[in-house]
């Protein structure tokens, strides 16, 4: 009888070993998702306008910094962009309504200086002009500039003269004595605008996903956009409009954004493979 009960004893403690085991092992928590997800435009004014008055198309510069010259008209710089409801849905940066800045395919830098005094710079007050300079320097040889009008939550005004492109050059000839040519802005062709580390960017919120076409519409059968956050594809993109990214946690991540054709091909040209750094805080 004693042997018996020793056993019982004994099965029972695997029993109960068996059963508690499981309730010991870690269960590891399910990987967060990364969600994509479209967003409507913010409204915009058909009459806001962004202009490059210098440098002029094609010009030859051969002093640095390259100083920049542009007005806008109904569009105000530094203004809160708070009356919209994507102020309190995403970042936000302190600096008000921009001008997003993009020289060849770095990443963007944004602009609000003081509007130059019209009496005492250029004599014409019916005109908005700004100014400033790159805040770096340029090699020589052909160079894009891109600028386009952009709210104080970083999304980009989509209208057809908030956005404007241009060709320039540093230094005089190539080495053959010729002018050097630059990117075709004819063709179709991708600016990235954000997510950027111009925006203070936190895993509370969802993340601004934005980007400017020329040249070209997004559709199923056509035109596309492919969306990859740390190498891995999150979604191919078939309309023009802002999206929100949801599930990046704290740390660094990689966006990168490519402009494709019907047939899943890379579209030529320098500006259609973008990738970007970003820090989650």
């Amino acid at each position: 009888m004693m042997v018996v009960g020793l056993l019982a004893t004994f099965f029972l403690g695997v029993t109960q070993l068996a059963q508690v085991e499981p309730s010991e092992t870690p269960v590891a928590k399910k990987k967060e998702q990364i969600r994509v997800v479209p967003v409507t435009r913010t409204p915009e004014s058909e009459n806001s306008t962004v202009f490059i008055a210098l440098p002029k198309p094609g010009e030859i510069i051969t002093d640095q910094p390259v100083w920049v010259q542009f007005r806008t008209q109904q569009y105000s710089l530094g203004a809160d962009s708070g009356q919209f409801e994507r102020a309190s849905q995403v970042a936000v940066t302190n600096m008000g309504q921009t001008v997003h800045v993009v020289i060849d395919n770095e990443p963007y830098f944004p602009v609000n200086e003081p509007a130059i005094d019209p009496f005492n710079e250029l004599g014409n007050f019916r005109l908005t002009y700004y100014k400033f300079k790159i805040p770096y320097l340029l090699k020589d040889g052909p160079h894009t500039l891109r600028m386009f009008l952009a709210r104080s939550f970083g999304e980009s005004l989509k209208g057809f003269n908030t956005f404007q492109a241009l060709n320039f050059q540093i230094g005089n000839k190539d080495a053959s004595g010729k002018k050097m040519g630059g990117v075709d802005l004819f063709e179709p062709y991708l600016t990235y605008n954000e997510p950027s580390d111009q925006i203070p960017l936190t895993a509370n919120k969802p993340l601004l996903l934005d980007f400017f076409l020329s040249n070209c519409e997004l559709s199923a059968d056509g035109y596309r956009v492919q969306l990859s956050i740390d190498g891995q594809v999150a979604r191919v993109l078939t309309s023009w409009q802002p999206y929100y990214i949801y599930g990046l946690k704290k740390g660094t991540h990689t966006i990168r954004l490519e402009l494709l054709d019907s047939h899943n091909t890379l579209v030529p040209g320098p500006f259609n493979d973008v990738e970007r750094k970003i820090l989650v805080q």
